[in-house]
């Protein structure tokens, strides 16, 4: 029984360090063959990828660690860009901002309070949200691209710091960090990992399975929020539609960085290094000259490639666990 449990906590343990040996071994081979890989001005680039994706990753896995999912990512990334887009030139950023955040909040509270208190699946709820975000954002810019006035404060959001970070960058790396260290020293962490776990045996328990699931959602809809707002301003464009590519990039890095379609189980550290490996792809195969819809089918074929991976190793140890318990027991 001792050596089935602990080859899962291997499992599990080792599954944040395959993520960043990947990215290891994808950061090798791009230096190797294309020469302005290493440039500071790829660097650069490279950053501003990985910071947004980063934070929405992480959001996304605190979610799934409480084995649920958030589809209205697609729809909520975009709308921040918008609303923040729209309002800095006439209301300033601070109301932009705050806007925008107000809007992720209430739409993560909808997301966990209905999957929790209601108890609808949530892929139903975040469905929902989504298409309604998607919608909210055609009528309010009536299908039609929205730009800023004001570049000085797009090009302040995204000037170089020390050659490769920028104001965006360190303030998304800044979160997914802070989040990493949260559920590490928190009680919510732990309630976290229980609920997606069990969640009757956690209500059973006297955990609070509903609060869990709001702070979740919640938490997913913020970071979600800040890196489409922070995207608006550096890009000082927003336009209304789904980002379904942007969701399925930080699934597919939740899931290379050890999160379990079960929930229950994962590493936000694992999280960032399967957002590295994604936005080195990205960035190391754009430079290349690969197109953009080649791009995105290497990164279904990734998802893909982990999901039947996944699965059946999980299954197997489970396996393993049960006959060394029911071994155990007999004897």
């Amino acid at each position: 029984m001792r050596m089935s449990i602990s080859a899962s906590s291997l499992f599990w343990k080792a599954r944040p360090a395959l993520a960043w040996v990947l990215a290891l071994v994808a950061f090798v081979y791009f230096a190797a063959t294309n020469g302005d890989f290493l440039n500071t001005g790829n660097f650069y680039a490279l950053m501003q990828i990985y910071s947004t994706l980063a934070l929405v990753a992480v959001g996304l896995a605190i979610v799934m660690i409480a084995a649920e999912f958030d589809l209205s990512i697609a729809g909520v990334f975009p709308l921040a860009a918008l609303i923040t887009v729209k309002l800095v030139d006439s209301q300033g950023i601070v109301i932009a901002v705050l806007a925008t955040l107000a809007m992720g909040v209430i739409v993560g509270f909808v997301n966990g309070w209905m999957t929790g208190a209601l108890r609808i699946p949530s892929l139903a709820v975040t469905v929902a949200t989504m298409v309604l975000t998607v919608g909210i954002g055609y009528a309010v810019t009536s299908s039609e691209l929205v730009q800023m006035t004001n570049y000085k404060l797009s090009l302040r959001v995204t000037e170089p710091i020390f050659g490769i970070f920028s104001i965006m960058s360190f303030i998304q790396l800044g979160l997914a960090l802070l989040a990493v260290v949260y559920l590490k020293v928190s009680w919510r962490g732990r309630f976290l990992y229980a609920v997606g776990s069990d969640p009757n045996r956690a209500r059973a328990a006297g955990i609070p399975v509903t609060r869990t699931l709001i702070f979740a959602f919640v938490v997913a809809a913020l970071f979600t929020t800040v890196a489409g707002s922070l995207q608006g301003l550096s890009l000082a464009t927003g336009q209304a539609g789904p980002e379904e590519a942007f969701l399925l990039k930080a699934a597919t890095a939740a899931l290379i960085g050890g999160v379990a379609l079960t929930g229950g189980r994962g590493s936000l550290v694992g999280v960032l290094g399967g957002a590295l490996l994604i936005s080195l792809l990205t960035n190391g195969l754009g430079l290349a000259g690969v197109e953009s819809a080649i791009i995105q089918l290497v990164n279904g074929c990734v998802l893909i490639f982990v999901v039947l991976v996944d699965k059946p190793i999980d299954r197997l140890i489970g396996r393993r666990m049960k006959a060394e318990l029911a071994e155990g027991s007999s004897a």
